[in-house]
């Protein structure tokens, strides 16, 4: 039943068929107040013109309140729900991502720097976003940036997550890095995110791929 109305709900918002069914309903409403008023006299030009607006107004407005007036004030009202309900989710998502122990940044194609959450901030020792537009190379040895530009190629080439071990010579410590895809408004992946998390050296492979 619901799938119903939203159905009949966007075939009453195509202009189209609003204009269609206006027309008509213009033309019907016409043609009844003019059989009507057919069957009176009227003494006056003016009276007759002035009867046949008021008809016209009064058989005209519900339609265009229920097809039109009503049908776009309810999508507008479920715009504003879906934008609350989203706005409360990335609200929800910040607040986790700033919040965790695990360092999550953003990189695009170019190994750039995004995003970073608090965690890899502190780790990385910015303030505010002095970090966005800077290169991965930038803070690392060549040999981390070869395997980490190895890495966010595969995610944009295949379109798919990655999880590795890796130690970290800033740290000197190992963690389990995920590489996940980040796709834009197209649908292809404008960007790589990273979630590290910090192991102990116990449980580290050495460095062995898990995928």
């Amino acid at each position: 039943m619901a799938k119903n109305s939203k159905t009949l709900a966007k075939v009453r918002l195509n202009p189209v068929n609003l204009l269609i069914i206006i027309l008509a309903s213009i033309f019907s409403a016409e043609a009844f107040i003019t059989l009507i008023l057919s069957l009176v006299s009227p003494s006056l030009t003016s009276r007759y013109m002035f009867l046949d607006a008021g008809m016209l107004a009064i058989i005209l407005f519900p339609v265009i309140y229920y097809l039109v007036i009503k049908p776009f004030s309810s999508h507008i009202d479920e715009l504003k729900r879906s934008e609350e309900a989203l706005r409360a989710s990335e609200e929800r998502y910040r607040s986790i991502v700033e919040t965790t122990d695990d360092s999550i940044y953003l990189v695009d194609r170019n190994y750039r720097f995004l995003y970073m959450n608090r965690k890899h901030m502190a780790r990385m020792g910015f303030s505010g976003e002095a970090y966005v537009g800077r290169c991965f190379s930038e803070f690392h040895s060549d040999e981390e940036t070869r395997d980490f530009i190895e890495k966010v190629d595969t995610v944009f080439e295949r379109a798919r997550s990655g999880q590795y071990e890796h130690r970290s010579e800033r740290d000197n410590q190992y963690f389990l890095r995920t590489f996940s895809p980040v796709n834009g408004p197209d649908g292809k992946v404008a960007a790589v995110s990273v979630v590290s998390k910090k192991i102990p050296q116990s449980k580290a492979s050495g460095g062995r791929e898990k995928n």
